[in-house]
């Protein structure tokens, strides 16, 4: 039976009986639009595994704001308001953190105001102390100090909502089948919020409340159940302390049964001072196992601290598989093929873990079957995982989605990259029969005409029109403003299927595979001279974006073709031609390379990708730069973003920001409105970069260390690497510079032998 159906006003669902909201199911079934808009407040984010928290500075979230603030679980908000009032007024904010990232720590003080027993409170008399933490739950204490020499009697209240609505329907889809609302229920201690889903899930916000409040009164919201829960609060003067504590838990029942989903979270525990305790020493244990990278410059060393605790916030701990970082909060707060692969690769300096647990998720995922509307071949690496209402439903086809033309080469990237910092053979046997799938996908199905070059066209009606990294629907442009049609072959992607096809065949060798390794590295070879052939543009004197249906060359100067210089397929003649124009005023800003040259006509600093900056773009270029023998130009680009990092809250690198140029009135980098804080690669670009100025080239298979043209800026002294790993073996290096010249030298090394070789 529907859930549209009629139903008694109140009825059972897992054991609890609910009654319906009936005008709010009303309003829901008619359709509510929800677009996504730049946020007016300055967005603060706190997360641990499967559950995180946007909110305002002052730790506000506000129902009815259209950019994305709540309370989030596995694609479901469970909370869209939360607000605090002391007499009936939000209080004066002093300051905010969520610098660790699972603590927020925001302060307040009071205006001034009369009690309703007419005493007169000046401002400034009052503190207020918010502690929220955030893991299984959100355990929220707050505190306020009364020092004024007499008491007061307040009336505190907070308002609770939710909407459950779907990921997709907050970043402005409109929601097919919906569910329906139930009434706020209230027991001893306790409210639940609840909506049942048409997946028939039953969702539940429940606030747990350690002080008994003076009233619960259910509060009509516009498109959400809510309450406004009201307190009397005694707080004695001459500093007399007060504390009122709550826990807000989202609950799914049935639990979702698809098997890539995380494991559920640990029993929540109602001791704040021990819990915060115990999740700063779980971060301290994490964060012990990686290698530590420091230096002589206090803030860099704050920028890499912030680069590490980002990555721990964004990975989860997969069933089977091990560690998978999602890409970026607040609105890809999942498992993504490409921005996984490529963050698990920048950070390999850390160590393998991450990788390792990436490829063995993905392998698990991987496409077996045809199936076009969620955009799956055998042997295809997935785009991105969901797990909200609307995948549930099928209405949108992200259980997984397949539409992503760069996640199955860099799946084979990746695992050549760690079998180079690891040596394990034996994790290259377990993922081999991955990596023929993959071969074949690329062969079979990537290369959808014969030509040689791999190709995407969605054959879903909800499927991605670009699916290279450059995934909006306008990043293939042509000078002209047309758009190019698909099937497209994006200039990078065929990088990225030669370097795949190259270390393909080295693994070959190594598993005394040679007549496969023979083939794949003349496939490779074949693509590398078809693809000069086909991407350079004579007329322009640069390698065009992309190849449209027809295989007319879209004629842009794009960061696509750095991308080309990181996976070798640059032909040697044209190489200082490519790192020229990556340098050059139109595409380097001053804060990074643009995604889009400032001298073509479409180029835009506002837009997503046609003008901005991504550091994970970036880095990668950087990585080429240096992989080709260009590190002053490589050492330029990782001091730009290192510049920029210093302009954004926490030194934190977004997703991306916009492309205008350093210099003149512009003296920090502007931000993009709704970029992703913190997001994956974002966060691996700074190791990237330092493992490409450092010149870090491993082979642990041979037992060797390659330090190629190490080159430190001017405001790097000593960079210090503790607990690096090549193999089984545990290096610790110092790398100094004095008067432009950088040497290395060996602290210590443990476990075995390791030839550590450095080039000029």
């Amino acid at each position: 039976m529907s859930i549209h159906e009629d139903k008694k006003p109140g009825f059972e669902i897992a054991g609890e009986v609910f009654e319906l909201d009936e005008d709010l199911n009303k309003i829901l079934r008619e359709g509510v639009p929800a677009v996504l808009e730049a946020c007016r407040h300055t967005r603060q984010v706190i997360k641990q595994d499967t559950l995180f928290l946007i909110s305002d500075s002052n730790g506000g979230i506000y129902n009815g704001c259209n950019c994305g603030t709540g309370l989030y679980y596995l694609d479901t908000r469970f909370l869209n308001g939360l607000e605090l009032e002391i007499e009936g007024a939000e209080p004066t904010l002093l300051s905010s953190s969520t610098e660790k990232n699972y603590l927020s720590r925001i302060e307040f003080m009071n205006a001034a105001m009369i009690l309703a027993d007419g005493t007169q409170v000046p401002q400034e008399s009052l503190y207020v102390a918010s502690n929220r933490l955030i893991e299984a739950i959100i355990h929220e204490r707050l505190e306020l100090v009364n020092y004024n020499h007499f008491p007061v009697t307040l009336r505190l209240a907070m308002t609770f909502s939710a909407d459950f609505s779907d990921m997709f329907e907050v970043r402005g889809a409109y929601h097919g089948d919906r569910g329906v609302f139930f009434q706020p229920k209230t027991t001893a201690g306790q409210i639940v919020l609840a909506y049942l889903g048409a997946d028939q899930q039953l969702r539940r916000t429940r606030i747990t409340l350690m002080q008994t409040p003076a009233a619960v009164v259910p509060t009509p919201l516009p498109h959400s159940t809510g309450v406004r829960v009201e307190f009397t609060v005694l707080v004695e003067g001459g500093g007399g302390r007060t504390t009122l504590e709550f826990m807000i838990e989202p609950l799914i029942e049935p639990a979702v049964s698809r098997d890539e989903l995380p494991p559920p979270p640990p029993t929540p525990v109602a001791d704040f001072q021990g819990e915060s305790e115990r999740l700063a020493v779980e971060q301290a244990r994490r964060r012990a196992r990686l290698t530590r990278l420091s230096s002589d410059n206090e803030i860099y060393n704050l920028v890499l601290d912030r680069s590490v605790l980002d990555l721990q916030t964004l990975t989860s701990m997969m069933p089977d598989t091990g560690l998978y970082i999602c890409a970026g909060l607040p609105w890809y707060a999942c498992p993504f093929g490409r921005d996984a692969l490529i963050a698990a690769y920048q950070s390999l300096i850390l160590g393998p873990e991450l990788a390792m647990g990436t490829l063995r998720y993905l392998a698990k995922l991987q496409g077996k079957d045809t199936n076009d509307y969620r955009d799956e071949e055998p042997g295809k690496i997935l785009h991105e995982v969901r797990y909200g209402e609307l995948a549930n439903l099928g209405q949108v086809p992200h259980s997984p989605y397949y539409g992503s033309i760069d996640a199955t080469p860099l799946f084979l990237i990746l695992i050549s990259e760690t079998y180079r910092w690891t040596g394990d053979l034996d994790f290259v046997r377990e993922m081999w029969e991955p990596v023929e799938q993959a071969l074949m996908w690329i062969d079979a199905y990537g290369d959808q005409d014969g030509d040689g070059f791999l190709e995407y066209a969605t054959r879903s009606p909800l499927g991605l029109f670009n699916q290279c990294w450059k995934d909006s629907s306008i990043s293939n442009i042509n000078p002209d403003f047309s758009l190019a049609q698909p099937p497209v072959a994006v200039a990078e992607v065929q990088g990225y299927v030669y370097d795949a096809k190259k270390r393909m065949a080295e693994l070959c060798y190594a598993m005394d595979l040679r007549v496969m390794g023979d083939r794949l590295d003349r496939e490779a070879n074949d693509l590398k001279v078809n693809f000069n052939r086909a991407f350079w543009s004579e007329q322009d004197g640069f390698y065009v974006m992309a190849l449209d249906k027809d295989k007319k060359q879209v004629r842009t100067l794009a960061s696509n073709v750095g991308h080309a210089l990181w996976s070798g397929i640059i032909q040697d003649d044209r190489v200082p031609l490519v790192a020229k124009q990556m340098l050059a005023p139109d595409m380097f800003s001053g804060w990074g390379i643009r995604t889009l040259s400032a001298a073509m006509p479409p180029y835009n600093p506002l837009s997503y990708h046609n003008g901005s900056i991504w550091p994970h773009d970036n880095s990668l270029i950087a990585k080429g730069l240096a992989c080709q023998g260009y590190a002053t130009e490589a050492l330029t680009v990782m001091n730009s973003l290192y510049q920029a990092s210093l302009q954004f809250p926490y030194y934190r690198l977004p997703e991306l920001f916009c492309g205008f140029d350093k210099g003149g009135d512009m003296d920090k980098p502007v931000p993009y409105p709704v970029a992703c804080s913190p997001q994956a690669w974002a966060a691996g670009a700074s190791f990237l970069l330092l493992q490409s100025i450092l010149g870090l080239d491993p082979d642990a298979a041979k037992g060797q260390l390659m330090i190629k043209q190490p080159l430190l800026p001017p405001w790097l002294e000593n960079v210090y690497l503790r607990g690096l790993r090549i193999g089984k073996v545990t290096v610790d290096l110092q790398f100094m510079q004095m008067n432009g010249v950088t040497t290395c030298r060996v602290l210590s090394k443990v476990g075995g032998p390791l030839k550590i070789l450095i080039e000029g």
